[in-house]
């Protein structure tokens, strides 16, 4: 029987070669496959068929600003990563490239939705406002965060937010949203709710909220009325005092224009 010998392909270096010409090729920007064969702190070391393992830095593996490797990853587990990178150990490798290309999709979504609402953990505040984590690095402003002015927002780090994408550009990496616009769009839809259950007729105690020489305006809740001078009795808009409470009667309902019309019942 015939062995084969080294002779038979050439030169050891003609060997290598052969070797080396029968292995993989990548490029930065490749997807790859592999095998994970050892997790450590510093990341995970990837079979993928080449001369050289593949290797994710903890960084590449999740977008995630916290989280533990073996939550995310086995031995045994085939991945699938981007090239981004060659060094002297060989290909560096990059789980977060993918995750991050579905995050972006996944928040673009609901950029295109008509709620545009997301939620997300304050991480830090930076001039101007303050950096929530949605998966993206999102900035909301302080003038959208519909608190006290006077409060310290690094009492707020660490905590959940809601709130909506005012503003979205995918290609500069840009996200901007406001707690503002998400509680005046619910106090809206409540008003809509709770101007739908009143009637002529009603009567409702209210607070006096604004005084003209015309007449009186009334909140009942979410919503206010007018009370015109005609309306008042023997009284008087003067009369009347801004936070006082009286009784109003429901004359005249405007629901294109979300109007109330009142008489004074004392």
């Amino acid at each position: 029987m015939n062995q084969v010998t080294l002779n038979d392909i050439g030169t050891p270096e003609d060997f290598l070669r052969a070797i080396d010409e029968s292995m993989k090729e990548f490029f930065v920007g490749d997807i790859v496959n592999g095998t994970v064969v050892q997790i450590d702190r510093e990341g995970i070391l990837l079979d993928i068929g080449c001369k050289t393992e593949g290797h994710i830095p903890k960084k590449e593996v999740s977008a995630k600003r916290l989280f533990d490797i073996e939550d995310i990853v086995s031995i045994g587990q085939v991945l699938q990563a981007t090239v981004i990178g060659l060094d002297d150990e060989g290909y560096v490798l990059s789980m977060k490239e993918a995750e991050v290309e579905i995050l972006w999709n996944s928040v673009e979504a609901i950029w295109n939705s008509d709620e545009k609402i997301v939620s997300g953990e304050i991480t830090r505040i930076v001039k101007g406002g303050m950096i929530v984590d949605i998966g993206l690095r999102a900035f909301l402003p302080a003038s959208q965060f519909h608190v006290d002015k006077s409060e310290d927002l690094a009492n707020y780090v660490g905590q959940r937010v809601d709130a909506k994408i005012i503003q979205f550009d995918r290609a500069k990496g840009n996200i901007v949203i406001s707690r503002k616009a998400l509680v005046e769009f619910d106090q809206k839809e409540d008003k809509k709710i709770q101007f739908s259950k009143l009637a002529v007729g009603q009567v409702h105690t209210g607070k006096v909220s604004g005084i003209t020489n015309f007449g009186v305006f009334v909140s009942l809740g979410l919503v206010s009325g007018l009370v015109h001078g005609s309306k008042m009795g023997k009284l008087t808009p003067d009369q009347f005092a801004i936070s006082s409470s009286i009784q109003v009667e429901i004359i005249d309902i405007d629901f294109e224009k979300d109007r109330l019309s009142l008489a004074y019942k004392g």
